[in-house]
């Protein structure tokens, strides 16, 4: 009886000791997991925000239209595949022929700025020094391997995330389940806090990605129109890859205006030097005008640790992790709020205020 009372008994010490080893044992089981099924993890990421995304939508409709939520998801499923056959019908073959353009011309852009390079004296010096470079760029582990890898694995990106999106359409079809299954497994005393921790989380992750595709419909209806005035007839396609490309914050925009230079300088230096315009000016529109305002209102991601984030991922998941690196830093900024500066350092005043 005595053992069973005093905590620094053989037993009781025998018993703090197993269970701390135990959890330890679990931390290191789970890193050692997430690190070799990284992508994988990245994946149900991605799923999740799909799933946060449709589930918010339908939501939304039921509260307006009092239909049953069922109901609301499958309205929002038949009006969306209304919307993307329509738009598939409408703009689809322009879209395909374009593409079929661009690979034709930019192989020609390129030997064209290969040219031009060669008469001057700068850049015949930097081309005699090619091998050099390229076996730095393949031995660096900065933003050019970023870069890289983002060209090199866009197709696998897009093949992650059409299985990302069917799964996702499984979450939100029931996200109680599995709300509730993942409660389960958290102790009876922290399952309310983990409840608002998980809200607040899901609320963050939708409304970002709704400013976000706003975000990327400006910036893709922008460019096009602005290309089309500049007279670029690939205008669409730029467009839309200015568009898609914009999910990603501060290499996205890099990369989108790549194609649109290389074409350009086909027409020649004036055509480049608007293009080069446009694209400054759709930025500082998008930047300066429409994410402070949607942002203010969601969450502040302050940019060095965006980039940082970014350059971490897109390094140990190449494009995938590039994509999901700002999601991820922005639902990782809700649960260090909440979890470590609310909950443990205690720190609720500025929240309160």
């Amino acid at each position: 009886m005595t053992d069973q009372g005093d905590p620094y008994s053989p037993r009781a010490v025998g018993t703090r000791t197993l269970v701390q080893a135990s959890v330890l044992a679990l931390v290191v089981l789970f890193c050692i997991i997430s690190w070799l099924a990284f992508e994988f993890l990245l994946l149900i990421f991605a799923a999740i925000l799909f799933g946060v995304l449709f589930n918010g939508i339908a939501q939304w409709m039921a509260d307006k239209t009092h239909m049953p939520y069922g109901v609301s998801l499958l309205l929002f499923f038949v009006l969306l595949i209304i919307a993307l056959g329509a738009a598939g019908f409408l703009l689809a073959p322009s879209i395909s022929a374009q593409f079929e353009s661009l690979a034709d011309n930019l192989p020609r852009a390129l030997e064209q700025w290969r040219a031009r390079a060669e008469d001057s004296t700068w850049m015949s010096f930097v081309l005699e020094q090619r091998d050099r470079l390229e076996q730095a760029v393949e031995q660096s582990t900065g933003v050019f391997s970023v870069v890289t890898g983002v060209l090199s694995s866009i197709t696998g990106a897009f093949s992650s995330f059409a299985i990302a999106f069917v799964l996702g359409i499984c979450l939100s079809i029931g996200p109680k389940t599995y709300v509730g299954g993942f409660l389960k497994l958290i102790p009876l005393g922290y399952r309310p806090r983990a409840k608002q921790v998980l809200h607040e989380t899901g609320s963050t992750l939708q409304s970002w990605l709704i400013a976000k595709l706003l975000e990327m419909l400006l910036i893709g209806v922008l460019t096009t129109v602005g290309l089309w005035f500049i007279g670029i007839e690939l205008a669409l396609v730029l467009g839309v890859i200015a568009g898609l490309l914009s999910f990603i914050p501060n290499i996205g925009p890099i990369l989108a205006i790549i194609p649109a230079i290389l074409l350009a300088s086909l027409e020649g230096t004036d055509t480049v030097l608007w293009v080069v315009a446009l694209y400054m000016g759709v930025q500082a529109i998008e930047s300066w005008g429409l994410t402070p305002w949607l942002q203010h209102r969601i969450v502040e991601m302050p940019p060095a640790l965006t980039i940082s984030i970014q350059i971490l991922f897109g390094l140990l998941a190449g494009t995938l992790g590039l994509i999901l690196a700002t999601p991820l830093a922005a639902a990782g900024m809700v649960l260090v709020n909440m979890l470590y500066v609310q909950d443990i350092l205690g720190d609720r005043a500025e929240d309160e205020g």
